[in-house]
């Protein structure tokens, strides 16, 4: 009756797991609430004894966290009443307690430091990497990088370095000295797993910003085409607003073209919950996938850009 009373459209169907795989699907992020139903729970509470139902909720989504277990108490204090005293109201056989996990006190700006720490890192990276390329074009200083004895991939990967190491190493600083010390978030996992990651994801945002801006003659038409894909990726990247909370096709579209999306998923997992890479292989893939299908878009372009 308890699994019974979990239903669509507040929840999806429950799935059945052992502690430990339940445990283990928690900490992965696959689940936001696992809830523990202890053993001989009906005939305890019809022994007169009570009984307590434990909800642990992933707090790294702040919101999902405190309205999800809100609605969970009570209807899983609800099913109970009804089964073991229906109408008897303020029974209380059973309390359902709920612990936040990973933000044991929901503290908001847990979470909102360091979404804002990645978007920040996007909107820098993608504009600067693009805007590198603009104005060499307008300031016609790119004919004299063409007469240097280099190749089209060593100039791309030579502004996406540049910018992107300047950009990685203000937001590794910001995040240890702003949002760690300064602000009291606690950094579960590797700090050297987050850079490797996040030094992947401003190569996969520099390789956008160079992509869009071979499709353009100027900054302003390149701020035109830059901004509508700065907003949906802070918008549909999970970071602003639970991935889950949205319609399943929209899902599956921001993950396969934007690396926003397992960049948020990557960096909760490490920073939050102490995962390790072998848990995060698969956002780190994704990235990189991404980076190498822009990078290939812009050295296919690269010459009809300088030549036009």
């Amino acid at each position: 009756r308890l699994i019974d009373a979990i239903r669509e459209p507040l929840f999806e169907p429950p799935v059945l797991l052992s502690p430990a795989a339940a445990a283990k699907a928690q900490l992965d992020g696959k689940y936001v609430f696992v809830v523990t139903i202890p053993p001989g729970l009906e005939h305890d509470m019809r022994a007169g004894q009570g009984g307590t139902v434990l909800i642990l909720s992933d707090a790294t989504a702040v919101a999902f966290a405190g309205n999800g277990a809100t609605y969970l108490t009570q209807v899983l204090a609800q099913a109970a009443e009804n089964y073991l005293a229906p109408g008897e109201p303020g029974s209380d056989r059973v309390d359902v307690v709920f612990r936040n996990r990973f933000n044991p006190n929901l503290t908001a700006r847990w979470f909102s430091s360091v979404m804002q720490l990645m978007n920040n890192v996007t909107v820098l990276m993608l504009i600067l990497s693009g805007a590198s390329l603009i104005r060499e074009r307008e300031r016609g200083t790119i004919e004299h990088v063409l007469v240097m004895p280099v190749r089209p991939h060593e100039i791309v990967l030579s502004k996406i370095f540049a910018t992107g190491m300047v950009v990685l190493f203000a937001s590794v600083l910001s995040l240890v000295v702003v949002v760690e010390w300064a602000m009291g978030v606690p950094v579960a996992g590797s700090l050297a797993l987050y850079i490797f990651g996040a030094a992947l994801y401003v190569i996969a945002v520099g390789s956008i910003g160079l992509m869009l801006a071979s499709f353009t003659r100027n900054m302003g038409q390149y701020g035109l085409l830059a901004i509508p894909v700065i907003i949906i990726m802070f918008l549909l990247s999970g970071g602003m607003t639970p991935l889950e909370s949205m319609p399943e096709w929209l899902q599956w579209t921001m993950r396969l073209i934007s690396p926003a999306p397992h960049f948020v998923a990557f960096a909760q997992s490490v920073l939050y919950r102490g995962s390790g890479l072998t848990l995060v292989a698969g956002d780190l893939v994704a990235i990189v996938v991404m980076s190498a299908v822009a990078l290939t878009l812009v050295l296919i372009r690269f010459r009809k850009v300088l030549g036009s």
